[in-house]
Formats: structure tokens, C-alpha cells, sequence
């Protein structure tokens, strides 16, 4: 995925679907499970590099373009439409039409806006890139696969870790994230500070900085778009149903105002809404992605060694990007 910042196990999800959590029971779990309240220093925002927090501010603001430039294009639609059923004249001129006419103009300059700049490709990638810079950021921090203790120096690990963030670059298309400040680092200190922790402390930091806390958050989003599903549902039949009575009315002569086809029109938008918000997939999406994180969390006291450990990381990191995974399908 905007516009709150996150807290320190910084989820992308906040940025690429609206910058707020908004389950206020996410919310009170993630803070009862915060690393503070169990002696565990989370790493800040500051300290992920600066390819994910570059990426992530594209994407959220990529995102809101298009939201914005959506809601625009139906909203000028639907204002078209009602203003085609009725006439209402100054003078000779029909205010409607030219009302009419405004809509329709607006609409079309938005769709070239969206054609030509494509918010909403740059806002895919963007996030494509943050998420796939911030796995890679914590497979580094607690020492799991590729990044294994067991596999050499600590030499190796750094210059493998800048060699996949630069590949993450390189397959960016027609665009490149700013960077948010000029002493932003690919790796920072309070990454190596995290590394460099005992395999206990690192297994406690990535329980509450990245699996409990990421945990929390897809539950927060799958009730919500749940909810947010349920609403322009029933408001999509309230729609279809006052269209179905405007319809009866008139054939029956009760009224001479054509209010179906403004029905019609409010109902067309809502669908449109609903397809680029895909709340039913994205409830579905986030409520697998946190039922596989209550799998991970349930065993990660299970690897003993590092090389168990660098697995288990590996586990985990592959069941948040599945979530990811189904996130871009659905969305290309």
C-alpha cells in the first residue's frame, strides 16, 4: 500500500491502503505487544533502508493520485448523467446541458491524466519494490536466509544485501523513488546494532517487531474491508431497488421525472468503486495472511541453531509475501 506514520515494524500495507489503521482492536493488541513494554528496542522507521522508505512514500502517494483521480472521474460521471435527465434554462440556455457537458469534459480529462501518467502503475511497483525491500531488510536484521550467520562474515552479508536492494532498483519501470533525506543509508547502524544481538534477542525482536505487529495489522485490515464490503453492498441495492421503484412509478405515470436513470448511474458508479477497491479480495487476502502469521508466531521458539533459525525466517518471510503476491494479481 499513504498517511500516520508507522510504528517501528512499519507495514507497507499502511501506506499502499490508506496510511491509518483503523480496527481500534488491532490497535490496543499491537500495543499491548509492543517491544517497549517487553524490554525489546524496535528499530525506528529511520533505521529500514532507504529503498523501502523511498518506495513506500512513492506508493502512498502514487495511491492517493489515483484514488483521488477516481473518485473524480465517477463523481464528474454521475453529474453528467443526473444533469442529462432534467432541463433547467437561463434564458435560452440550458443550465443541465451545459452542466451536462461540464461533467463529461471533466471525466475525459482525467482519463487522459490517467492514461498518460498512470498512478496507478507507479503505485504497484512502488510498493512491489518497499515490499520486496523490506523483506530483504529483515532477513538481514535477525540473520535469517540469505543472510544466515552460518554462511560467512558479516563482510558477505552486507555486500549481498546492497547487491539484491540495487537488483530491486534496477527493476523498477519508467520511474525511480526520491529518497526522503540526503544521509538516508541502504544499511544502517541500528540495523548491524540488531544483527549483531544474540540469537534470543533477535528471535524476541522479530516476534514483536515484525510477525505479532505485522499480524495485527492484517487482521485490522481484513475487518475492515469486510465491513467496508458489506456497506457499498447494501448501498448498491438501496440503489437498484429505488431505480427498480423510479421505474414503476413512471410506467405507471406517478411521476414524469426520470429518476431511474439517475439510480442507474449512482449504482454503475458504486460498482466501479467497488472493483477498484476489491474489498471482498483484500478482507480474504488479509485474513489468510494473518491465520498463516498465527501458524509462524506459534513456532518460532521452535529453531535452536542459526541455521534452523535462518530457515524459519525464510518460512515466515514467504507467508507475508504471499499476501503480497495475491495483492499484486489483483490488482494487475
Amino acid at each position: 500500500m499513504c498517511a500516520t506514520t508507522p510504528k517501528p515494524g512499519i507495514h507497507l500495507g499502511v501506506a499502499s491502503e490508506g496510511g491509518k489503521r483503523l480496527n481500534a482492536a488491532a490497535e490496543l493488541d499491537a500495543a499491548a505487544l509492543s517491544g517497549s513494554a517487553l524490554g525489546v528496542d524496535l528499530l525506528s522507521r529511520e533505521e529500514f533502508p532507504v529503498l523501502y522508505l523511498a518506495a513506500a512514500h512513492s506508493s502512498q502517494l502514487s495511491q492517493q493520485r489515483f484514488l483521488a483521480a477516481s473518485r473524480l472521474r465517477l463523481a464528474a460521471l454521475v453529474t453528467a448523467a443526473v444533469c442529462g435527465t432534467v432541463s433547467v434554462f437561463l434564458g435560452r440556455l440550458d443550465l443541465t446541458a451545459v452542466g451536462a457537458a461540464a461533467g463529461l469534459g471533466a471525466a475525459l480529462v482525467v482519463e487522459v491524466y490517467l492514461l498518460r501518467v498512470r498512478p496507478e502503475r507507479k503505485w504497484y511497483d512502488a510498493r512491489a519494490a518497499a515490499e520486496s525491500a523490506k523483506t530483504l531488510a529483515w532477513r538481514y536484521l535477525v540473520a535469517g536466509q540469505p543472510f544466515g550467520k552460518e554462511r560467512g562474515g558479516e563482510r558477505q552479508a552486507d555486500r549481498l544485501l546492497l547487491t539484491r536492494l540495487m537488483e530491486i532498483t534496477k527493476d523498477l519501470r519508467g520511474f525511480a523513488p526520491v529518497p526522503l533525506a540526503d544521509s538516508s543509508l541502504q544499511i544502517t547502524a541500528g540495523m548491524r546494532k540488531v544483527r549483531a544481538l544474540s540469537l534470543k534477542e533477535r528471535r524476541l525482536h522479530y516476534l514483536q517487531g515484525r510477525i505479532k505487529d505485522q499480524q495485527a495489522w492484517y487482521t485490522g485490515r481484513a475487518e475492515f474491508n469486510e465491513r467496508r464490503a458489506t456497506q457499498w453492498s447494501v448501498l448498491l441495492a438501496a440503489f437498484e431497488a429505488l431505480g427498480l421503484m423510479a421505474a414503476v412509478l413512471k410506467a405507471a405515470r406517478a411521476i414524469d421525472f426520470d429518476l431511474t436513470a439517475i439510480f442507474a448511474a449512482l449504482a454503475t458508479a458504486a460498482v466501479a468503486w467497488l472493483q477498484t477497491k476489491q474489498h471482498d479480495t483484500l478482507a480474504s487476502a488479509y485474513a489468510i495472511a494473518a491465520l498463516e502469521l498465527a501458524d509462524v508466531a506459534s513456532r518460532v521458539e521452535g529453531p535452536a541453531s542459526e541455521a534452523e533459525w535462518a530457515h524459519f525466517v525464510d518460512e515466515a518471510e514467504e507467508a507475508i509475501s504471499r499476501e503480497h503476491t495475491l495483492w499484486r494479481a489483483s490488482h494487475t
